[in-house]
């Protein structure tokens, strides 16, 4: 196998969207988080990017990718299968670091707190927003290690 030799200094990018300061940012974390989403969702590029909310790393044994499906004061909200690895984990440990980077606007987010369930109702209803066949291979699905 030939060795791959990476210019890894190429990579570098230049921030040039400015520094932050503490006076420019809104005392309620929430607010904030919801100012810095909506820059990023308005300037990201369409052909690249889903059109939903955007991804999070919960570190629970190692990172993995979730989607977030809703945020306000009382937290952050994705979903996952309770018999996933994912859900086997968080039930063990719900310590979780939640982790956000906004390429676009030159932003990242770390969050850390405990992970809860969502109310019955509130999974139910977010079940029912997936297109059929989601909902269809999400019954018939059984989660395999590693997902």
């Amino acid at each position: 196998m030939d060795k791959i030799s990476l210019d890894y200094a190429g990579f570098r990018h230049e921030y040039i969207g400015g520094g932050l300061r503490r006076a420019d940012l809104d005392p309620d974390p929430i607010k904030q988080f919801q100012s810095w989403f909506a820059a990023a969702i308005k300037s990201r590029d369409s052909r690249c990017q889903r059109d939903d909310s955007g991804y999070l790393a919960w570190t629970i044994n190692r990172p993995r990718v979730v989607l977030l499906k809703d945020f306000d004061e009382r937290g952050f909200v994705f979903f996952t299968n309770y018999s996933s690895d994912k859900g086997r984990q968080l039930e063990k440990n719900p310590n979780a670091a939640l982790v956000m980077y906004w390429m676009e606007v030159e932003r990242q987010i770390r969050i850390e707190g405990k992970v809860e369930k969502t109310s019955r109702e509130e999974s139910e209803e977010y079940f029912h927003t997936r297109p059929f066949g989601a909902q269809l291979g999400a019954w018939t699905s059984h989660p395999k290690r590693g997902d």
